[in-house]
């Protein structure tokens, strides 16, 4: 089973051969597609050889320009419903498989379409192609058509080759145009009677098509067309033959001829009013038959000393305009150089001035005594405000009247009198445009009755309340005007709490169970007053315990001198007599508390230190309900406390004036300060608990925005203790001792640091150095271990022993192996000369040897016992001392 297509070379328009071939399922027999028009495979050789194709189409029928092609047949799977159309089913291609192809049913058979028809005659079958639905081709590019000669082995019907002519083209206005159609003879015996009809297959979008006349005509008349492409298509039939062709008719738009454009200036004539000072005048309203290309504008008239900037744009915006008329002008190119302008006219108009408009009080009533009033004329109002205000009396008044501030707003009037006043106020704005009005003073006679008080009615209340208790008050009334109000609690179990007490209504809360009575008084314009009460009655039935709140936990941050645990947020439904705080035992028991405050709502705390307090807080009410409600408060270390420096100086803190602590700071400002200026951070005042001396805290911080920060608190102290190390005297009072407040000495890696004391406490077998502390930097650390410390003492003292003992060694054998000296006499002088001999080298009192002879060694110990004696007489004494004869 063979079918297919051919494809010739002048089908292949700007469409190609593939958008003119179409897929024909002839199950059967073979044919081609030539154009439109259909040919059976098996007629093919037929038409080949006939002479009047072959003069008419010869190039249709070159077999070298022929290509054929042979589609798939449509498969089907065996037994599932759907897989073939109507008058089809699935025959298998063996009966292992069950996959098939889709065959007409007996007594069917396939059309040109594809479709499985009935077996008809050869009328029948005609009509039945007539009858196939158009295909619209949008190939424009000229064709011939070969009408199909189709061949059936029951009854030959025969494709006949038609043509429609070549594609047409119009140009409107040119809008009529006459198709012809023929077909080539028949091969012999055939009728030459052919039948046309023409149909409309696609046409240009819109409800006018055309006309169209001879539809059953060889020739067909179109006229009316419009711009765009119509597809006609041809069917011819005969005894025995048909066969159909198509043709495009393109209907081109007329040739357009080149309008000038039209200048549009919105809006053309403007007209401004101040203070708006800005308008646009829009060109883009302009209109052409192609395309605008350029806006020029052009300045005629405009008032002196403005300038307006022009540019190339649709539109040209005026800002800042002034008072005067502005003409413009506005060309417009179009892209075939023709040009239009038009004109705008701008009027810029000055703000208009409306006049004021008077306004005081029309009428005013006042009553005797009060003789004295003032009219507000305040209220008159202008556009640009009011210049002047004049006041006058109207001559229809004739009574007396002392005038105050006549030319201002408002007028005082004094010295009145029982009767009727007019005035009349006349305003000026700054165009001196000027408005009056009148206004009616009367002055009546005193005639006043004291105001009614109305506290309005008794209530009954039960606890607990879901608001406060309304006292309405304004029922009362006056003949003239009620100006104060006043509620006040005449009876009650405790205050209640007036709220809005001085106006007409009032509000009542903190009522507990008993009997209430307020009284309001009323006071009108003279004073005049009365008074009513209202009575509440607040019952209970049924107590709710109260509700405690301890206020929530919190954390703060040290220093703080007063810390507040608040318990004011805890209720009850008639009220809270009593509040009590205590202390969880679990707390930290450091603090104390100020002022009694462990009483009341709020409890006042100080000298906490950092730690963790629990305090629980216990209300009770009136009826002996409680209840309890536990806060934390957790206290923490400053979050600088690290780089804190404490600073002891010898003042007393009872002496220790302003002045002396600014200087202070100051000071220490001036010492700190070296690369960069610093900034002393005073944190605490306080005293030396023993010797009531000034301590300071502090911290330093950089002044610099860039380099901003706290100092370093161990590098604050090394750098005051080397400072003043060098010059004690560089500040004004002696300083004792500075330190961080925190403790950070590392005690040399052996030991820790006391955070009360400051000083190192030690590890076993290690010492502090007494050298370093005492006459270095008086630093306490724990440089020395015992150990080395024993082995060098007993090192020191043995060796300290053994020199010692040399020395002496020394001294003793020199002293006993001194040479003994040789005796030499001589005669004795005169005794008196010897005598001033000896005073010059014995002192006074000293014992002179007597004897002529020099002494040997057993004479001297003689002589060193008889000086020995004491004097027999006793005198009080010689200056030179007491010589003896001693004899030999």
């Amino acid at each position: 089973m063979n079918y297919g297509f051919f494809s010739h070379p002048e089908c292949n328009g700007t469409q190609g051969a593939s958008n003119i071939l179409r897929e024909n399922y002839l199950y059967g027999t073979e044919f081609t597609d030539v154009g439109n028009v259909k040919l059976f495979q098996d007629d093919y050789t037929d038409f080949a050889n006939d002479d009047d194709l072959k003069e008419t189409q010869p190039s249709l029928l070159d077999a070298s320009a022929v290509t054929f092609f042979t589609p798939a047949p449509k498969s089907c799977l065996y037994g599932v419903p759907g897989e073939c159309l109507q008058y089809e089913e699935c025959v298998l291609k063996n009966s292992r498989a069950r996959n098939g192809f889709c065959h007409c049913v007996s007594g069917y058979v396939r059309d040109m379409r594809g479709i499985c028809i009935r077996k008809h005659s050869t009328t029948d079958f005609n009509l039945q192609i007539t009858a196939l639905p158009p295909t619209v081709h949008q190939d424009l590019s000229p064709r011939k058509n070969v009408t199909d000669k189709l061949s059936t082995t029951a009854s030959p019907v025969h494709l006949l080759v038609v043509s429609a002519g070549d594609n047409v083209t119009l140009q409107l206005p040119d809008n009529e145009v006459t198709l012809s159609a023929y077909a080539l003879k028949q091969p012999e015996g055939g009728s030459e009677n052919y039948k046309y009809e023409w149909t409309l297959i696609s046409h240009p979008e819109g409800d006018e098509t055309g006309t169209m006349q001879d539809q059953n005509t060889k020739s067909l008349k179109l006229s009316k067309l419009r711009a765009g492409l119509y597809t006609f298509k041809v069917f011819v039939t005969a005894d025995n033959a048909f066969g159909e062709a198509m043709v495009n008719v393109t209907v081109l738009p007329p040739e357009r001829e080149n309008k000038p454009p039209v200048a549009i200036i919105q809006p053309s004539n403007v007209t401004v009013k101040l203070p708006n000072k800005d308008t646009v005048l829009d060109g883009s309203f302009s209109t052409d038959d192609d395309k605008i290309v350029r806006y020029q504008w052009e300045v005629l008239e405009v008032p002196i000393g403005y300038s307006v900037q022009l540019n190339e744009t649709p539109t040209l915006q005026l800002k800042n305009l002034i008072p005067g008329l502005y003409r413009f002008k506005l060309n417009v190119t179009d892209s075939k150089g023709a040009w239009n302008f038009t004109f705008a006219n701008v009027t810029v108009q000055k703000e208009t001035d409306y006049p004021p408009t008077a306004n005081a009080e029309s009428e005013v009533v006042i009553y005797l005594p009060q003789n004295e009033v003032t009219l507000n004329g305040n209220l008159s109002t202008d556009d640009k405000g009011i210049k002047s205000w004049e006041w006058k009396k109207s001559p229809d008044t004739d009574k007396a009247v002392d005038m105050e501030g006549t030319n201002g707003p408002y007028l005082h009037l004094s010295q009145l009198e029982v009767g009727v006043y007019k005035f009349i106020l006349k305003v000026t704005d700054t165009a001196d445009q000027t408005s009056t009005t009148e206004v009616h003073l009367f002055v009546k006679p005193e005639s006043n009755t004291p105001p009614v008080a109305n506290a309005g009615v008794d209530q009954k209340v039960t606890l607990p309340l879901q608001g406060p208790v309304i006292l309405n008050g304004s029922a009362s009334k006056d003949n003239i005007k009620i100006t104060q109000w006043k509620w006040e609690q005449i009876i009650g179990p405790k205050p209640a709490i007036l709220k809005n007490s001085d106006t007409a209504v009032s509000e009542v809360t903190g009522l507990i169970p008993g009997y209430y009575q307020f009284m309001l008084t009323v006071y009108d314009e003279k004073n005049a007053h009365s008074s009513a009460t209202v009575n509440i009655t607040v019952i209970q039935t049924e107590n709710i315990a109260p509700r405690a709140n301890a206020g929530g936990d919190k954390t703060i941050y040290l220093p703080c001198d007063v810390i507040i645990m608040n318990g004011s947020l805890s209720s009850d439904d008639v009220g809270i007599v009593k509040f009590q705080w205590t202390r969880d035992p679990a707390s930290l028991a450091a603090g104390s508390v100020i002022e009694n405050s462990d009483q009341t709502a709020t409890l006042k705390l100080t000298g906490l230190v950092s730690g963790r307090y629990l305090f629980r807080l216990t209300v009770f009410d009136l009826q002996g309900a409680s209840s309890s409600d536990t806060a934390s408060l957790i206290v923490k270390t400053p979050k600088n406390l690290i780089d804190q420096i404490e600073l002891v100086v010898n003042a007393d803190i009872k002496s220790f004036t302003q002045e002396q602590e600014d200087t202070l700071l100051r000071q220490l400002e001036i010492l700190l300060h070296e690369a960069e200026p610093v900034k002393v951070n005073l944190i605490k005042l306080d005293s030396d608990r023993h010797t009531r001396r000034v301590v300071l805290v502090f911290t330093v911080e950089r002044s610099s925005n860039l380099n901003g920060g706290l100092i370093s608190g161990v590098d604050i102290v090394s750098r005051l203790k080397k400072k003043l190390r060098t010059d004690s005297s560089l500040l004004d009072v002696q300083v004792l001792s500075v330190d961080t407040v925190v403790c950070q000495n590392k005690c040399s890696g052996h030991g820790m640091c006391d955070p009360y004391t400051k000083h190192c406490v030690c590890e076993a077998f290690w010492m502090q150095d007494i050298f370093r502390y005492n006459f270095g930097d008086k630093e306490s650390n724990c440089d020395w271990s015992i150990l080395y410390v024993i082995i060098v003492s007993f090192t020191i003292v043995v060796t300290l022993a053994g020199v010692l003992w040399s020395v002496a060694c020394c001294f003793s054998r020199m002293r006993f192996s001194k040479p003994k000296k040789r005796h030499r006499y001589t005669l004795l002088d005169d005794f008196n000369e010897r005598e001033r001999e000896r005073e010059k080298f014995f002192p006074h009192n000293s014992k002179t040897q007597k004897s002529s002879l020099m002494i040997s060694d057993s004479e001297s110990d003689a002589i060193f016992e008889s000086q020995s004696i004491p004097l027999t007489v006793k005198t009080n004494g010689l200056h030179n001392g007491d010589f003896r004869n001693i004899s030999a």
